[in-house]
């Protein structure tokens, strides 16, 4: 399959030709639906958070009348032994480190983002 040409693998072609990005820190970049990720917050009132568990999808869990709205990391993760999805602010992410790719889903997804036009994995590169 032919990758897409697109204003995100424009930048980083450019960053890695200026020696900024590596292929390393290429597949560093990208987040998909399914990976086990760790993901690092931080509160300026009661410092930082880890979470490890599964990447979701992004939600703005309000819009009002003029937009706006916070957009929410959807995780999926095991909290008092129980499995549950957890919504955290974007805004407070300082890292995230993919742990496991789901390979089977980012294969689907990119198939159906490709006969749909979209191009998805590039959630914070």
């Amino acid at each position: 399959m032919v990758e897409q040409k697109d204003d995100i693998t424009e930048e980083r072609r450019i960053l890695k030709k200026a020696g900024v990005l590596d292929e390393k820190l290429l597949d560093k970049m990208d987040i998909y639906p399914g990976d086990r990720v760790r993901f690092r917050f931080y509160y300026p009132h009661s410092g930082f958070e880890e979470i490890i568990g599964h990447f979701v999808g992004f939600y703005t869990l309000y819009e009002g009348p003029e937009g706006g709205g916070d957009l929410n990391l959807v995780i999926r993760m095991v909290k008092d032994g129980r499995t549950t999805v957890v919504y955290k602010d974007r805004n407070y992410l300082e890292e995230f480190e993919v742990l496991e790719p789901n390979l089977e889903v980012r294969d689907q997804i990119k198939d159906l983002d490709a006969r749909h036009g979209r191009h998805v994995g590039h959630e914070f590169g």
